[in-house]
């Protein structure tokens, strides 16, 4: 009895050195494995969690990332939208995408629409499907903008807007440009944010007759229909409604107001490019000298646009001073404006562009040179 309770006792002091050892063990690779976290009594374990954890982040970080970038595809306009502008079911989407580009700032987002109620018949109809591209690109620099422009298209923000059909700025932080050819149309317009484009492919003029001239009395005239102007108003009125603006223009007619300022715009440049091949060619006999093609065109808003060129003779001018007289019914002189024409060479045709606020009406105005 005596041997079996000696035998007990070292049994137990046995198995109590034994635990101590384990647990020395443990804590040994704790605090050199896992940084001495009291909580980890496992490396691997520890290890696990912090892997689980950073996978975890990541999909957070992506998942913020693409509710960012989602943000730019809520500001396209609904199809039930589409339906009204249009006042039919006829467009739908078939595809949208958005990119974030951290690197440079840019936010994109692309959406493309078709005609339903046209199917592809190269047989029969031998119609080509309508489809219109919208495209939204949000920015944070407009040199960075630049860069991206020129990377995705052939020309710059600068020549497109210069070559446009007809030019607008709806509010005074946007500028909008139109341009049109046989096969569509494109609207662009750009705030100091975004750019919101939209381009129409229309090659048998199911949606709008694209097929007119820029120019003379059959020109194109747009109207409500037209759809690349209704889809960037509609993006450009989600833009302000975030920033709790309301607006109610209508960018078709303020496109279309200018479209006498564009004409005038593209027959001085035919008439520019007539007067360099004749001074190439030494004839200046036939140009007529002084003030030429002069005009003041008041807007809905009162803003009077003043225009026109004045065509040197042999003798080179530091400075000529014209006066603008604004008249009214009796003819009687109700606003006086004088502008200088600055350092102009023999034979230099100098062209003038500017802008004046009247309140008064008046019927006509006139312009003489007084020095």
């Amino acid at each position: 009895m005596k041997k079996l309770a000696v035998f007990v006792i070292f049994l137990f002091l046995m198995m109590l050195s034994l635990q101590q050892t384990v647990f020395a063990q443990i804590e040994e690779k704790v605090g050199s494995g896992s940084g001495g976290d009291p909580d980890c009594f496992l490396v691997r374990e520890c290890t696990v969690n912090d892997e689980e954890n950073k996978t975890e982040e990541k999909e957070v970080e992506e998942k913020e990332e693409r509710k960012k970038v989602s943000e730019l595809i809520k500001l396209l306009p609904t199809e039930k939208r589409l339906e009204e502008i249009t006042y039919r079911t006829i467009w739908e989407y078939v595809d949208k995408q958005s990119t974030m580009d951290e690197e440079i700032g840019i936010e994109t987002a692309t959406a493309i629409l078709k005609d339903i109620t046209r199917v592809f018949d190269p047989i029969v109809n031998k119609y080509k499907v309508s489809t219109i591209l919208v495209e939204i690109i949000k920015y944070d620099d407009i040199y960075e903008l630049e860069y991206y422009w020129e990377e995705i298209s052939s020309s710059s923000i600068e020549n497109i807007f210069n070559n446009a059909y007809l030019v607008g700025s709806p509010t005074e932080n946007i500028d909008c440009m139109f341009n049109f050819s046989e096969e569509g149309a494109a609207t662009i317009c750009i705030t100091n944010e975004y750019v919101v484009q939209s381009i129409i492919h229309d090659k048998y003029q199911e949606h709008f007759g694209y097929n007119k001239l820029k120019i003379g009395p059959k020109k194109l005239q747009i109207n409500q229909d037209e759809m690349t102007i209704n889809i960037v108003q509609d993006v450009l009125k989600n833009i302000e409604k975030k920033k709790g603006i309301e607006s109610n223009y209508q960018l078709f007619k303020i496109l279309e107001s200018n479209k006498e300022i564009r004409d005038k715009e593209f027959r001085d440049k035919e008439v520019e490019a007539k007067e360099k091949k004749n001074k190439s060619l030494g004839i200046e006999k036939d140009k007529k000298y002084g003030i030429q093609n002069f005009s003041c065109i008041k807007d809905e808003f009162g803003l009077v646009t003043i225009s026109g060129q004045f065509n040197n003779n042999q003798i080179k001018k530091d400075k000529v001073v014209v006066e603008i007289l604004f008249l009214n019914n009796e003819q009687n002189i109700i606003v006086k404006n004088t502008a200088n024409l600055l350092d102009i060479d023999k034979f230099e045709t100098k062209r003038f562009l500017g802008n004046t606020k009247i309140d008064q009406s008046f019927l006509t105005c006139t312009i003489q040179v007084v020095n």
